[in-house]
């Protein structure tokens, strides 16, 4: 794999991975948020959050960054590791 910069490059091997891992992520906030019984409009307000990016973030369309994995992690009550898990 090559490396510019600090960022992977796109090869054969890792195209596609970013939106697997996306899909996968959003539907463990999905599923957490169902968990604590919160519609994403409660959610939305509780955490801080726009709902239309929680939306994007659950469909799978939306990177999160490490300050978002704290801010989800906290909402939830939960480390970043058990939000991350089975991700």
């Amino acid at each position: 794999m090559l490396v510019a910069r600090g960022y992977a490059s796109s090869t054969t091997h890792n195209r596609g991975v970013s939106s697997k891992i996306a899909a996968r992520f959003g539907q463990r906030v999905r599923e957490l948020r169902i968990k604590k019984g919160l519609s994403q409009v409660e959610m939305a307000y509780r955490f801080g959050i726009d709902r239309g990016h929680i939306s994007e973030i659950e469909a799978g369309k939306e990177n999160v960054c490490l300050p978002m994995l704290e801010v989800l992690s906290k909402g939830f009550g939960i480390s970043v590791s058990e939000l991350l898990r089975g991700v």
